[in-house]
């Protein structure tokens, strides 16, 4: 039986005006890759900070690994690789000097550390740089560094892209890709929807600080078997007979008489058939994503 690395019931943190997290219950297993989705605001860092015992809540509880995250959160800070959504690294001067003195706190030492080398190379970064001055990206490089240098059975990763370039998200990708192969439990938020469908095995929508809606991965599968046509009609008699159709209607447009039908892959063959029944103009066909998914919620959140 697989053994729940992370265990959240009934966890509120209540900051009045509807901010906070209300009632969340979430069970993680090990070795599972858990992405949560929302807007600014929603209640991702509170969960985090939450889950890492900086703040307490107003009523239940959480555990990592069977611990209390509060009563044993100095136990927890050794099992876990944790990227804040805000970083802000002491007066260290470089970046060297700072993954050095987390090394020691480790009890690791930097030249014996092939880890932490083959991180710095894949992320670009310049260590002998004053940390203090780097830009946000580079200091997102070296807040991933320390996360995945370490042997921590978790990671909490806290829109940990942010600043980062589209090759580096690659990179990000494939890290995580590979703690997932050692069995690391993961838990992280991200704007970003294409770096959650290739990592994530589930997936929470996190709206004014409650589950909104729980992507598993046979719905995530489910939705990739879908399209979303856009189809432009020559003609109103055209246009009114699509829009009636048996096929869901995702969108549509009066004026330019566009339709925008959300189709599975097997019911392709009727709507070719419908099509040869109308007078189209033009046809695009983009295959749907999370971000099509949870377009409603984002934009009414």
């Amino acid at each position: 039986m697989v053994k729940n690395m992370i265990v959240i019931d009934n966890l509120t943190k209540d900051y009045g005006s509807g901010r906070g997290v209300f009632n969340m219950d979430l069970q993680i297993k090990q070795g599972e890759v858990f992405g949560l989705v929302g807007v600014n605001g929603a209640g991702k860092t509170t969960t985090f900070r939450m889950l890492m015992g900086f703040i307490k809540a107003n009523n239940g509880n959480a555990q990592i690994d069977g611990f209390d995250v509060w009563k044993n959160a100095s136990t927890i800070k050794n099992y876990v690789g944790y990227v804040p959504g805000e970083i802000a690294f002491p007066d260290t001067r470089s970046g060297q000097t700072f993954l050095k003195l987390q090394l020691d706190l480790l009890h690791q030492k930097a030249h014996e550390n092939q880890k932490v080398n083959d991180l710095i190379q894949k992320l670009k970064i310049d260590t002998t740089a004053d940390i203090k001055r780097m830009s946000k990206g580079m200091k997102q490089k070296v807040a991933l560094v320390c996360a995945f240098m370490t042997d921590a059975k978790i990671l909490l990763l806290d829109e940990p892209t942010t600043g980062l370039d589209p090759v580096m998200r690659d990179v990000f990708i494939n890290l995580v890709k590979d703690a997932k192969s050692q069995q690391k439990t993961i838990l992280m938020s991200s704007h970003m929807f294409n770096e959650l469908e290739p990592t994530c095995d589930r997936i929470a929508f996190l709206k004014r600080g409650k589950i909104f809606d729980l992507l598993d991965q046979k719905k995530m599968d489910n939705l990739r078997l879908h399209q979303e046509f856009k189809i432009e009609l020559e003609d109103e008699k055209s246009y009114q007979r699509l829009l009636k159709s048996n096929f869901k209607v995702s969108g549509y447009d009066n004026n330019k008489k566009i339709v925008k039908l959300t189709i599975h892959e097997k019911e392709d063959r009727n709507l070719i058939q419908e099509l040869g029944m109308v007078n189209v103009k033009e046809v695009s066909i983009k295959r749907m994503g999370l971000d099509d998914y949870f377009a409603e919620e984002l934009v009414t959140a």
